[in-house]
This record gives C-alpha cells, sequence and structure tokens, in this order.
C-alpha cells in the first residue's frame, strides 16, 4: 500500500484523527490527504459543513479536479476521508461531484487569447505608425 501523506495549512501531520480536528476547531484553513498522484483536499465552510475536493495529477495534463456538489458535514467527511485511505474507489466522483477542471482550463484559455490579441493590436499599432498609416502625436 502506498504512503499515505497528511498536509495541513500549518505544516504536516502524522493522522487523520488531529488533522481533521484542528479543521473542526478552526485552528487550520484545510487539509490534504495524499497518495501518490491523487488527493483529497478539504476546508470548513460553516458550521459541520465542508468544502471537498478530489484531485487526481495527470502526468504532462492538466489534474483532474471534482468537488463535492454541496456542503458534507462531518460524519460525511470522515467517511470520505477513511474511504480514500483504504483505496476505496472513488469513481462515483466522476458521476457525482461537479468538474472543476473545465472551469480552470477555460479561464487559462480566454487568458491565453486576450494576451495573444492585446500583443497582435500592439504590432498591428507599430506597423501603422512606421507606414505612417495613423499619425499619433505623441512621437513629435
Amino acid at each position: 500500500m502506498s504512503k499515505v501523506r497528511w498536509e495541513t495549512s500549518s505544516g504536516d501531520l502524522s493522522n487523520k484523527e488531529t488533522a481533521l480536528e484542528l479543521l473542526r476547531e478552526e485552528k487550520i484553513e484545510h487539509v490534504i490527504c495524499s497518495i501518490e498522484n491523487i488527493c483529497l483536499q478539504s476546508f470548513k465552510e460553516d458550521n459541520d459543513l465542508y468544502h471537498v475536493e478530489y484531485v487526481k495529477q495527470i502526468p504532462g495534463g492538466n489534474p483532474e479536479i471534482y468537488a463535492a456538489p454541496e456542503g458534507v458535514n462531518g460524519q460525511e467527511l470522515d467517511s470520505l476521508y477513511d474511504k480514500f485511505i483504504n483505496g476505496e474507489d472513488f469513481s462515483f466522483v466522476k458521476k457525482e461531484w461537479e468538474c472543476q477542471t473545465d472551469i480552470i482550463y477555460k479561464h487559462n484559455h480566454q487568458l491565453m487569447w486576450f494576451i495573444f490579441l492585446a500583443i497582435a493590436l500592439v504590432v498591428i499599432a507599430l506597423i501603422s505608425l512606421q507606414h505612417g498609416w495613423i499619425d499619433c502625436q505623441l512621437f513629435r
């Protein structure tokens, strides 16, 4: 079995009980449990409600990120982490949880196009100035 690693906003911990207790008491901001290239992470949203994400790193690609559709209560959170560290099947997240990967990719894609268009406009403006197609008083 692969090594389970517990990380929190205040550093690494050795076990689930300590990590989740600190999260419940709001002494830390988030908990990440990772096994190889997969992790389950959570943070507290409200009284006994947690936001949970399942993240699978894809070699050479964007990670697959799935978020629980609504707040998860403390008992469900315990159960999810138990299933995760015991290596149980998490294929249900692809069907039942909300995919966040597309949202991240969409923003990156839009940013890339914005930068491309900005550079293209600058190049067109410089060529137009050089050929005298437009007149600019700033350079006189």
